[in-house]
């Protein structure tokens, strides 16, 4: 009997089919994996953001507040005029003078970056907190990410409650 070192070319073809089969099947499941994904992080820096933000307040006995960035211009930490302007990025400072706005002379203390993706986001301009970590502007507040070529469940709804508490429901596709 002859020993084989290697493989038949049957073998190889058969091998090549099957993993081109599974590469077919397993890349749009990894597509929304990766789309999940980024949700969930653009989600989670904006959830951190508002977090710092309540925390500081009380920290620092202070107002503090998060707004979105008017530019995605590193460095530009002046406050958007327009709701999707959280697409550019936002910025937590402190608020001395209670006008939710980033003026000259305020603490700015976090940037976050503009999120990667192409989405949308409806929310108020800013967000504020007082000393007691409390939700400034007379009621809670709400922030919609709807991302384009959406699957499953990747839009998302954050609510802020007056007491300053955040929470996220993930919302289906439409």
């Amino acid at each position: 009997m002859k020993n084989s070192n290697g493989f038949t070319l049957v073998e190889v073809i058969i091998t090549l089919v099957v993993v081109s089969i599974l590469i077919a099947v397993g890349v749009p499941g990894l597509n929304s994996i990766m789309a999940n994904s980024q949700a969930t992080a653009h989600t989670n820096d904006l959830v951190t953001a508002l977090s710092f933000s309540r925390n500081e307040s009380v920290k620092r006995g202070t107002l503090v507040a998060v707004c979105a960035k008017s530019s995605k211009t590193p460095g530009n930490l002046t406050c958007g005029g327009g709701g999707n302007d959280w697409l550019n990025g936002w910025f937590a400072f402190v608020d001395s003078n209670g006008n939710a706005t980033a003026d000259d002379g305020e603490d700015q203390l976090r940037s976050w970056p503009a999120p990667s993706g192409n989405s949308t986001m409806t929310a108020p301009i800013s967000i504020s907190f007082d000393s007691a970590g409390t939700l400034q502007g007379g009621g809670p507040a709400a922030l919609t990410i709807t991302y384009s070529h959406c699957t499953g469940q990747q839009n998302r709804d954050i609510s802020i409650t007056t007491t300053g508490h955040t929470s996220i429901v993930k919302k289906p596709c439409t």
